[in-house]
């Protein structure tokens, strides 16, 4: 089974809204105005309510309510508010089968996207809100396989339930995996280049000549997320990083801890916000 008959099966291949593109591109902009922005955020009433109710959060807020999408703007700045729009948007473009918990999709990847900010912190090679939106694309290729194929999305269920790998499962009965998938949405979306390789490549970042560093930084906060699952204390998670991924980055350890410390709230915040 080729990519192209893959996205053959999807009656409406799930959509970046054009006012999604628009506003990446203003956000890129560094002559952009807020007041320009903040006008085409009120056209999509998901995406601003969300962003007022950012604003207005316990993480974000300052003892004086924001009221106006110019205002949550000013308080959360661009580069927040450009993640809270991809990730509204993406929690709006599939429709995945009632036996899928979507919610706990969102819940999972919006705190390895938390992770993958906070350790964007301490790197010299990716801004937080970059590893932030890689983060969000990550794993989007399994929505396109649970869109399109819920009789094989089950038979791999059943595959991962008598031992086999998520990877194994998908690549024997579809021919490929989430991250090619993903991928490949990513590139029929026209997203930069960037995103496309970091979705394709965070399986395994550093076997190809050119390490993307945010496929990088995806693996890293895949296994601090799931070390974090599994009640591992964060110190713990700290001194067993992989570290060729450390190197490869650059990291600073220095105070990781802590905000490893801090992120799980964060992380659950917005994935109230946004499936709310």
């Amino acid at each position: 089974m080729s990519l192209d008959s893959i996205f053959s099966k999807l009656k409406q291949l799930p959509t970046m809204p054009i006012l999604l593109h628009q506003l990446m591109h203003d956000f890129a902009d560094e002559n952009a105005k807020i007041e320009d922005i903040s006008k085409k955020i009120v056209m999509d009433q998901s995406i601003s309510a969300r962003v007022l109710k950012m604003a207005n959060s316990v993480v974000y807020s300052r003892g004086v309510p924001v009221t106006s999408i110019e205002q949550a703007i000013l308080r959360l700045g661009f580069k927040q508010v450009s993640s809270l729009v991809v990730a509204t948007a993406l929690n709006n473009s599939f429709k995945t089968p009632k036996s899928f918990d979507k919610n706990k999709f969102w819940i999972d990847t919006f705190q390895v996207s938390s992770i993958a900010k906070v350790l964007a912190k301490d790197c010299k090679k990716i801004d937080p809100e970059t590893a932030f939106t890689c983060a969000l694309l990550h794993d989007i290729g399994e929505l396109v396989i649970q869109q399109c194929f819920p009789d094989e999305a089950e038979l791999i269920n059943l595959a991962m339930k008598a031992g086999q790998s998520r990877i194994d499962a998908q690549r024997e009965t579809l021919g490929y995996d989430y991250s090619q998938v993903g991928a490949e949405l990513v590139r029929r979306w026209k997203l930069p280049e960037f995103f496309v390789e970091s979705t394709s490549q965070h399986l395994d970042p550093l076997s190809y000549e050119k390490v993307n560093p945010g496929a990088v930084i995806i693996r890293l906060s895949l296994f601090v997320n799931f070390a974090m699952t599994a009640g591992v204390p964060p110190a713990v998670i700290i001194k067993r990083f992989p570290t060729n991924l450390i190197g490869e980055l650059e990291l600073d350890e220095d105070n990781l801890a802590d905000r490893i410390v801090e992120l799980k709230g964060q992380s659950n915040e917005l994935a109230n916000i946004l499936l709310s």
